[in-house]
């Protein structure tokens, strides 16, 4: 009867580790995609920030295979390129799960395209 209780503490203890690994993963994962994503709020100036509202909009619907939007956990602004205080352009990278980056996009005023996927370059 000793035998059989042991075994059954060890099989909760062994299921609770698991469920312990899984969560410290699952914040490792996400965790810095979080801290890398682009926050509008940071932007002072108004047309700077309606500037990268629009390219973050952008940047989110030109994945059209749902398999890459589910890739995708964040997007961060890496630049934007201005003339005469009026932005024009932007350089985006998405993020996938643990930080690791996807893919580099670049919006224009009226179009937006994947420069390279980064993640599996070689």
């Amino acid at each position: 009867m000793a035998n059989r209780t042991r075994r059954i503490v060890s099989y909760k203890v062994r299921k609770g580790i698991f469920k312990l690994g899984v969560l410290i993963l699952g914040i490792f994962a996400f965790l810095p995609a979080y801290f890398l994503e682009t926050d509008i709020r940071d932007f002072d100036d108004g047309v700077q920030k309606d500037f990268a509202a629009y390219v973050l909009e952008t940047s989110a619907s030109i994945f059209n295979n749902t398999m890459e939007q589910s890739f995708i956990v964040s997007y961060e602004i890496e630049s934007i390129e201005e003339v005469e205080g009026k932005p024009i352009s932007s350089v985006i990278i998405a993020y996938t799960a643990f930080g690791l980056p996807y893919a580099e996009i670049i919006v224009n005023e009226n179009t937006a395209y994947v420069n390279k996927k980064l993640l599996f370059q070689k």
